[in-house]
């Protein structure tokens, strides 16, 4: 009961900071106390995953719109151009590295690059989901793989913005992910680790 105690403590704490949030940004958090959790609005996570990619090296988010199911997302990854339709799932931060965890209910292409025109023959003949994942097997660089359901992208987290890998090199977080229609809800078991991240994201923001 004492940690229960504890933990509906600290929500309420975070429901308190949201109410102390300039009106433009307050509107975009919602926080759920009885289900121990926290929604940013979809065009609130769009802003802060650009600025947390804005110093990762060769992960460049090149086109981003949000949709009530998925999030249609163009990415270059090392020279890699990528379109994908997914949800977040979960997201690691830990030893100043990050890992996030993408469902891909939708489309999963490799756009027209030097690197990927090879590939876009089999992809546009409508070989699907398996045949794309034999081919991800073998030639996705690097901190990226895909098994036809989940998307897995990897590397180190910048030496400065939003997330810098100061905050996560003795710690680490790991956050669930649920879409919705309104927006992305977030849970954590170190709920206070992610208030510290959410705060320094959006303290950030208001500079």
């Amino acid at each position: 009961m004492a940690g229960q105690s504890r933990t509906t403590k600290v929500l309420e704490g975070a429901l308190d900071w949201v109410k102390r949030l300039p009106s433009a940004l307050a509107k975009d958090v919602t926080v759920d106390v009885g289900q121990k959790r926290m929604r940013l609005s979809h065009a609130r996570v769009e802003t802060l995953t650009r600025q947390a990619l804005r110093h990762v090296k060769a992960l460049e988010l090149r086109a981003w719109e949000s949709r009530p199911e998925v999030y249609d997302v163009r990415l270059a990854v090392s020279g890699w151009r990528l379109r994908v339709e997914a949800t977040l799932e979960q997201v690691e931060l830990s030893s100043g590295r990050y890992k996030l965890w993408l469902r891909t209910p939708g489309k999963v292409e490799l756009e027209e690059s030097l690197t990927a025109s090879a590939l876009m023959g089999v992809l546009r003949a409508g070989a699907g989901k398996a045949a794309a994942r034999v081919l991800a097997d073998k030639l996705l660089p690097p901190g990226l793989r895909w098994n036809g359901q989940v998307l897995e992208v990897e590397g180190k987290l910048p030496t400065h913005g939003v997330v810098p890998a100061r905050l996560f090199d003795t710690s680490s977080l790991v956050l669930s992910a649920e879409h919705d229609g309104e927006g992305l809800w977030l849970a954590a078991e170190a709920w206070p680790g992610l208030m510290d991240l959410l705060q320094a994201v959006f303290s950030a923001e208001l500079r």
